[in-house]
């Protein structure tokens, strides 16, 4: 932890020694052919938004993913959430960014049903990680291989007939050997702004304080968010296989019923995902990109906020837009 806070404090304090950075992601997303037609439009709009990138340049951030734009202010510790669609911005403290953000998020109905608080409060989570030993060459920054398996054990029937971990999630990280954060500038500067998140964001308790509008995601979640966010690494490349034996077990039952159910392989992979960095830079950032544009009004971050996430969630939902007037 000290030497995770004297890095931070060396890269964020230091604003005449810091070089310009971009990174960009690309992610892929890949369900199970059997589940292909079922989530096809959740799969069409996740795919959509799932470009991110930072740049940075001096003692600010600008952040992309999906329809969030996001300034940050290292020095001010405030943030600077865009929305071009509607020309308007609203900036707060890093600091209130979870709690608005949560607040923001819709209460699934089954939420406040007893029966589904007990069987999220009664899943049973466990999180292994290992290094693997496999290196690999990722945009010139030499890397290394961290493999991440969570496991979560739901109660189930005796009827279900089922072994083993009702859901399993394999993580293959891929992140900078230390001592690329001496030898490629992007990677120091990001290896301060992952440590800057860290401590002054807080992603993981970020992410509990979402969780919080799930009772009970929270403590099957958290360990996995604990262990991603343990060091302020740079992640260069990751693939995720995402599998659901659970839904195998519950899908029996109906076929033999002579239901129309999707065939699903328990031993196969429910859906995959890939991300890998497609550019790494340190060239120069335009300083005009951290700058409001003129014609951009101020609006509360709450409405902004709230906005935001009506318009992710309905796409991610598949709801056409009104049409507009004419």
């Amino acid at each position: 932890m000290k030497q995770s806070i004297v890095l931070a404090l060396a890269v964020l304090a230091a604003p005449a020694l810091r070089a310009d950075v971009t990174i960009r992601y690309q992610s892929e997303f890949k369900p199970s052919a059997a589940l292909q037609p079922i989530l096809g439009q959740f799969m069409k709009a996740a795919q959509a938004g799932s470009e991110q990138s930072v740049r940075m340049k001096g003692s600010k951030a600008y952040t992309t993913a999906g329809n969030w734009i996001q300034i940050f202010d290292f020095v001010k510790e405030e943030v600077t959430l865009i929305d071009p669609a509607h020309k308007t911005f609203a900036t707060l403290p890093v600091s209130q960014l979870a709690d608005k953000m949560a607040s923001a998020l819709p209460q699934p109905a089954t939420a406040q049903s007893p029966e589904v608080q007990q069987v999220l409060a009664s899943i049973k989570s466990h999180v292994d990680s290992k290094a693997t030993g496999k290196t690999a060459e990722i945009q010139g920054v030499q890397a290394e291989e961290r493999e991440v398996t969570i496991t979560m054990d739901l109660p189930m029937p005796a009827s279900m007939n089922q072994t083993g971990p009702s859901v399993r999630l394999v993580m293959h990280i891929w992140t900078p050997k230390k001592e690329e954060a001496l030898r490629v500038p992007a990677i120091r500067e990001l290896t301060g702004y992952q440590a800057w998140q860290k401590y002054v964001m807080n992603p993981a308790g970020m992410l509990d304080k979402i969780f919080g509008k799930m009772p009970g995601m929270s403590n099957t979640m958290g360990p996995l968010f604990d262990e991603l966010y343990k060091s302020p690494s740079v992640i260069l490349r990751m693939h995720m296989e995402i599998y659901m034996p659970l839904l195998a077990a519950l899908a029996r039952p109906k076929v033999g019923q002579g239901q129309a159910a999707p065939v699903i392989d328990p031993d196969a992979p429910f859906m995959e995902m890939n991300q890998e960095v497609a550019e790494l830079s340190s060239a120069p950032v335009d300083a005009s990109l951290f700058e409001i544009p003129k014609d951009y009004a101020a609006v509360p971050a709450d409405d902004m906020i709230r906005e935001m996430v009506k318009a992710q969630t309905a796409a991610m939902a598949g709801t056409p837009k009104p049409a507009e007037p004419k």
